[in-house]
């Protein structure tokens, strides 16, 4: 990729990382581990929304958001993925890392093309599916709400089954998204860097 081209890139970026809090390359390699640890959270709330006794149908007003909360939750279930390609992209990254130090001009190809070209790993990609899962996420909060149980002990029955499960799904999203805001960060770190070498040996 041409350093032009990098330059233009990391200026489109800047705006999705912000400001926040960022951490550094070993860091996210523990962020990582604990995020690969909760993976199994998408696929138990999968099961749940599934295993719907006839007691719990018969004092649920609202069918329709039962329904709806048992698809979204089949859809999120493929946001686990996610977590695989942020270990993907760190990988890369540590590539990029030792590339832009020693100027490794094939090092740095590779690990550019995954966070740029990459149809799996890019991060125009990534960025979408984060967006995505929140999205889905705010839907099933939306009708676990509109539930609407006929009385308090259906309802405490009710946030048992769904509000732990929810709670979990946004605390994954919550870390994804700082990952990845971590980890662009230092994408624009190190590309800053081989470009700042490009500059110095043109």
């Amino acid at each position: 990729m041409e350093k032009s081209n990098i330059e233009d890139y990391i200026d489109e970026l800047r705006g999705f990382a912000g400001t926040g809090k960022e951490m550094d390359i070993y860091s996210l390699k523990k962020e990582l581990m604990d995020l690969s640890e909760s993976s199994g959270v998408f696929e138990d709330f999968e099961k749940s929304s599934m295993l719907i006794g006839k007691g719990m149908l018969s004092r649920v007003h609202n069918l329709g958001s039962l329904i709806k909360i048992r698809n979204l939750a089949s859809e999120i279930k493929n946001k686990s993925v996610i977590n695989e390609k942020l270990r993907s992209l760190h990988f890369s990254l540590n590539i990029l890392k030792a590339a832009s130090f020693t100027n490794n001009a094939s090092g740095m190809k590779n690990a550019i093309n995954a966070f740029l070209y990459n149809n799996e790993t890019k991060i125009d990609s990534i960025i979408n599916e984060v967006n995505d899962f929140k999205i889905r996420l705010d839907k099933i909060k939306w009708h676990h709400s509109n539930l609407s149980q006929k009385s308090l002990d259906n309802k405490l029955e009710t946030e048992g089954k769904y509000g732990k499960h929810i709670e979990q799904l946004h605390l994954i999203h919550k870390k994804q998204k700082g990952i990845l805001v971590s980890i662009m960060a230092l994408f624009l770190k190190f590309t800053k860097i081989h470009i700042k070498n490009l500059k110095k040996f043109k």
